[in-house]
């Protein structure tokens, strides 16, 4: 049950800390844009259906005419001329035709623009509604452009990139269940689309159906051995399954085709921690500290943090001195305190209280509510047998409301030392009134029991 509940501690710090395998990225790639289902689906030709899009004249007609042989071999002069052609007058087609080739021009406001317009003259222009919605994905404006792409599809679109988009959209406005409707539409129109299959193994982990998704992938990867993408969401799901021995295989995969990163090397360092692969989490943490990125110090100093707890004190220090030359001067002023503060843990814990009381009370120089060096402090005066000065760093630990509840069952352990009972049981209460906690409450419970022993025999 320990190991359990240890593991799932680092799942929930994993999913906050390394994003890279919280969900991968949700973005359309250049792959997507420049693919030919992409250009067939945008450019379609310039032809008009008449049920879905306006009437051109025989004029407009010979004029488009001219603009497409002209954008073939001079857009920019394609643009010029179309663009002293228009009035207001002119068929919603032309604004259609002119808008068209401001997005191969990347003139993506133009473009848009363009697009409103032709749809105002025209309020049921499939095209216009469909393209005006991959530009407003190329601007960020998800909401409007699901909403011109579920328009374009209500009006006969039905080409599997339309429905790519649209699952987009809702995914990136976090409706998975309609991007997971329209990305499973999508693949049943092309099969072997990537962004559909991805934005589904996407949906199918934010609403935590690992299970399924981890077969989605098996699938996907006995077609693809060398799928970066998913070999990243199969980690990602088996951490969330609580299978941490396949997902240190997962990792390693991940590591021998080049594709580990920072973020990715800490949490396999953490998935061997926990599966006591001591000897291959240093490793991989101490790797990782020597890699460029652009994590950030906090991150490292929990894997300090790791080393402490399971009594690795040597590596700890080591580590803790490594991140200092790493950050150098890059650490903020809560960093640099936090790290100080491990420096101290490891001292006193290793004996060295006249190394550890310098860095306490140096940390309380720059900062005299430092709960954490108050806290520390007082545990020192505690071991050397002041306890005046250890209940007063305890107090005054007391009052950082971050340490409000450990103060008090650090000063509550040195009374009950004292056998001042009656007092422990009110700084205990007071600890579980700030922060309940199952065992505070039994030791609370113990030390009653104590005091009432105590008070029998008098």
């Amino acid at each position: 049950m320990k190991r359990f509940l240890q593991w799932s501690l680092v799942v929930a710090q994993i999913i906050v800390s390394a994003k890279l395998f919280a969900a991968p990225e949700h973005r359309l790639t250049r792959d997507f844009w420049t693919s030919p289902e992409f250009v067939r689906s945008f450019m379609g030709d310039y032809g008009f259906r008449t049920e879905v899009e306006p009437k051109v004249t025989r004029a407009e007609q010979q004029m488009i005419g001219e603009v497409v042989a002209k954008a073939q071999k001079d857009l920019q002069e394609a643009i010029t001329y179309l663009t002293g052609k228009m009035s207001l007058e002119s068929s919603a087609a032309l604004d259609f035709a002119l808008a068209t080739m401001h997005f191969q021009s990347d003139r993506l406001g133009r473009a848009a623009g363009g697009y409103e317009q032709a749809i105002r003259k025209f309020p049921n222009f499939l095209r216009a509604h469909k393209n005006l919605g991959y530009v407003l994905i190329r601007q960020g404006d998800f909401d409007d452009a699901a909403e011109h792409l579920a328009k374009a599809l209500s009006l006969g679109e039905g080409d599997g990139v339309t429905f790519v988009a649209l699952g987009y959209c809702h995914y990136a406005l976090e409706r998975y269940v309609s991007a997971e409707n329209a990305y499973r539409m999508a693949i049943l129109r092309v099969p072997e689309n990537k962004e559909a299959r991805n934005g589904l193994v996407n949906c199918l982990l934010a609403t935590d159906r690992h299970r399924e998704a981890l077969a989605l992938l098996d699938e996907l990867l006995e077609r693809a051995p060398g799928d970066v993408f998913c070999h990243r969401a199969r980690a990602n799901a088996l951490i969330a399954l609580d299978k941490p021995k396949k997902a240190a295989v997962a990792l390693e995969i991940l590591r021998r085709m080049d594709q580990l990163d920072l973020n990715g090397l800490l949490l396999l360092g953490d998935v061997y921690h926990n599966l006591d692969l001591h000897s291959l989490s240093l490793d991989d943490y101490q790797e990782a500290l020597q890699k460029q990125g652009n994590l950030s110090p906090d991150r490292f100093m929990r894997v300090a943090a790791i080393l402490i707890d399971r009594g690795s004190y040597k590596a700890a220090f080591e580590y803790l001195e490594r991140i200092e030359q790493k950050f150098a001067q890059g650490l903020s002023e809560e960093e640099d305190l936090r790290l100080l503060s491990l420096k101290a843990k490891v001292l006193l814990t290793t004996g060295q209280e006249a190394r550890a009381a310098k860095i306490l009370h140096d940390i309380l120089s720059k900062n005299p509510l430092d709960g954490r060096a108050l806290l520390l402090l007082g545990r020192l005066a505690w071991k050397e047998g002041d306890h005046a000065t250890a209940a007063i760093n305890f107090e005054r630990a007391a009052k950082v409301k971050e340490y409000e509840a450990d103060a008090a069952v650090e000063h509550a352990r040195m009374k009950v030392e004292s056998r001042k009972y009656e007092e422990a049981v009110e700084l205990l209460e007071r600890a579980q009134f700030v922060r309940p906690r199952d065992n505070v409450g039994r030791y609370l419970e113990s030390v009653r029991n104590a005091l009432a022993a105590t008070r029998a025999n008098r």
